[in-house]
Order: C-alpha cells, then structure tokens, then sequence
C-alpha cells in the first residue's frame, strides 16, 4: 500500500435465513464490478451487503448487479463482498440463493420495495 494511505472497511456478515438452507441449491455467479457504485469517501472500501438482490446485468448479460426493478430477480446475495467498483477486472465471484430457501424478509436489502417481484421471481422460496 502506498505510504499515507490506509484503508478500512466495517461491515457484518448478517445472516439473511430464516431455516438454514439445504446447501443445494447455491449457484456460484459473478458481480459486475463496473455497475456498483463506489463509496463516496475514498479511504473506505466499496461493500455490497448479504441479502442483495440480483439480476443480470443488461451491459454484460452473464454477469449480476444489484436488482434495480427491471428484469427477472435471479437469486440472493449469500454474503457480504468486498470489491472494488468501476473496474472491470475486479468482478467478484458470489455464492447466490434462488431457490427452495426461507428468507428473513428483514435481512433482505430493499425487500419492502421489491416484493412482489421477489415472490413472483423466486417462487419456489419463502420470505418470513
């Protein structure tokens, strides 16, 4: 790291479950670095919490960014990742949960505002 400088990230690993999942049905996916907004202060690391909800992205059709209210909702963030926004060659590998899970809706990033897609596009999963 470069003299003067110092960087710092705090964050939880929240759970998002209700029940534990099965440990069937996580798909692995990759982020798409370039669509996450960086922090605003430059010290501070650029998180995207556990409980996100993801959809590919429309730029680069194979790779996820955060659900904006278009699209089809493809899974749940398992954990939070550390990454480094606005550079291609930092897409971040997830683990994503889509299916057969039970969700803590109150863990769930934005889940009052994307509800019923949520249930719509994750049907075979619950949300408590």
């Amino acid at each position: 790291m470069p003299f003067n400088i110092s960087r710092s990230a705090q964050f939880y690993d929240k759970e998002i479950f209700k029940f534990p999942p099965d440990g069937k049905f996580v798909d692995h996916g990759v982020l798409d670095a370039t669509n996450v907004a960086q922090n605003s202060d430059p010290n501070q690391r650029t998180v995207v919490p556990a409980g996100t909800i993801l959809a590919f992205s429309v730029t680069n059709p194979t790779q996820l960014i955060k659900y904006a209210g278009v699209g089809k909702i493809q899974g749940i963030l398992g954990r939070p990742t550390d990454i480094l926004a606005q550079v291609t060659a930092a897409d971040e590998p997830v683990p994503v949960y889509w299916k057969n899970c039970v969700f803590a809706s109150v863990a769930i990033v934005d889940f009052t505002l994307y509800a019923s897609a949520l249930v719509n596009d994750l049907k075979s999963s619950d949300f408590r």
